[in-house]
């Protein structure tokens, strides 16, 4: 079983690099994860993010918004021009250097595929799943429904916290991707964090430790949701 101990951190570091990803780095907390993302951005660049709990646990996308780097987003107003880099995480990654994601609109990982001259994904320990089938599960029966539930989403996975393959409008799984090899024209950097971040565990964990990442999946949610829904005073 896949725990994202040392020796997996090890053996994805290794697949990425043959599977032609040149910047692969491994800190051991969200602080010198902060570090080291701020490191690949320039003070001038901007910064679109793929609306990512690991990337806001770690701070470093209020930081960001504080430097100018993120422009808040304004209702009402134009889309801003593409931004230069894309910061994220991903769903899952494998243990032979896979990148697996599944989303709702295809935002995110367009974004990861195509376009910023940078992307730069943060991605926790336990977001390291043995292979694609492992991680496509897990995505479907764990995180989706969980993320369902949380805001609210109309589907039968956020009711009893398994994936249907449903035809519901408010499904959330429409999109699929894996990245099996760099893309050629898009520059991935990987930040590998020695940390629990992020939704995403193997069922076969110790309760506790998947309590732990539920519990802080929700107090970031708390955060998110103060965020863009001020309590009325």
């Amino acid at each position: 079983m896949v725990s994202g101990n040392k020796q997996d951190i090890e053996q994805v570091v290794k697949s990425l690099k043959d599977n032609r990803f040149e910047t692969v780095v491994v800190v051991d907390d969200k602080e010198a994860a902060v570090k080291a993302v701020l490191e690949m951005i320039p003070d001038d660049a901007t910064v679109g993010t793929g609306g990512s709990m690991t990337v806001n646990q770690t701070g470093v996308r209020d930081i960001l918004t504080e430097k100018g780097n993120i422009k808040p987003f304004i209702p009402g107003q134009p889309r801003p021009a593409q931004a230069d880099i894309f910061l994220s995480s991903s769903n899952a990654i494998t243990l032979d250097g896979k990148i697996v994601n599944i989303d709702s609109t295809g935002n995110r990982v367009s974004q990861m595929i195509y376009g910023p001259s940078k992307v730069i994904l943060v991605i926790g320990q336990n977001k390291i799943a043995a292979d694609v089938d492992e991680a496509l599960d897990r995505v479907q029966n764990i995180i989706s429904p969980i993320h369902g539930k949380t805001m609210g989403i109309d589907a039968p996975c956020a009711k009893d916290g398994k994936c249907h393959d449903c035809k519901s409008p408010g499904r959330i799984c429409n999109v699929t991707t894996i990245i099996r090899k760099k893309p050629r024209m898009t520059n991935i950097c990987i930040v590998l964090v020695a940390e629990d971040l992020g939704l995403g565990w193997d069922p076969g964990w110790p309760q506790e430790r998947i309590d732990n990442i539920y519990q802080n999946y929700e107090n970031q949610w708390e955060i998110e949701k103060a965020r863009f829904r001020p309590p009325v005073k």
